[in-house]
């Protein structure tokens, strides 16, 4: 562990060592079903059945549910493909012996950009809630809560509109420079990622873990 702005953290942090490897190593490597199975209990029950109307409400292979959880297996795949996705579907309609799907990832595309903002806001708020009931108390500061504070940043669609609300930094190496959306991420310590408590049954019958 290195800790050049902070030495005499090292003391306290080393022993702890880091936890990213271990669930980073799960998460890699984990299929559509064992990425549900493991995650879903950290959401509400309800949160991604069909609707009765509107957007994901008609029977389609990317319902609302499935469609939900390509995407989190795709952001944790390095956001791999949209193909691979797809092709990680592929094979795991083969082993349950379903109807195969056209290889064109048009379709899963389209269903990923309906993903409504109000519903991502509510899972990851459901993960959180999930993760800060299950992790250790904090033996430091007498029990206080501890937030970490960490700044990051990301690129944006390079459009007139975000340009002028979002404008890309002076030091940016690549040309041309994209616009560039800073913000602040506060969250609690210690919390354990990917540990939302019992797994659950997945909708995929049979699906070997």
């Amino acid at each position: 562990m290195h800790t050049p702005f902070f030495p005499s953290w090292r003391p306290l942090l080393a022993p702890l060592r880091s936890r990213r490897p271990s669930a980073a190593h799960f998460v890699e490597r984990a299929t559509l079903c064992q990425i549900e199975q493991r995650l879903a209990p950290a959401l509400p029950q309800d949160l991604l059945d069909k609707p009765a109307t509107g957007l994901h409400s008609r029977h389609r292979m990317f319902s609302l549910g499935r469609t939900f959880w390509c995407w989190i297996w795709q952001i944790f795949q390095s956001n791999t493909s949209c193909r691979e996705v797809v092709r990680q579907l592929q094979a795991l309609l083969g082993v349950l012996e379903q109807a195969p799907i056209d290889e064109d990832s048009s379709a899963y595309c389209q269903a990923r950009a309906k993903l409504s903002l109000p519903l991502l806001e509510r899972a990851l708020t459901a993960s959180h809630q999930s993760a800060q009931k299950h992790a250790p108390a904090c033996p430091l500061l007498q029990g206080r809560p501890i937030k970490v504070v960490d700044a990051s940043s990301v690129r944006l669609e390079d459009t007139p509109q975000n340009r002028q609300a979002f404008p890309a930094s002076k030091n940016q190496f690549a040309r041309p420079a994209f616009p560039l959306l800073k913000f602040l991420t506060v969250f609690p310590w210690p919390a354990e990622p990917c540990s939302p408590g019992p797994r659950a049954r997945s909708k995929w019958p049979n699906c070997a873990s």
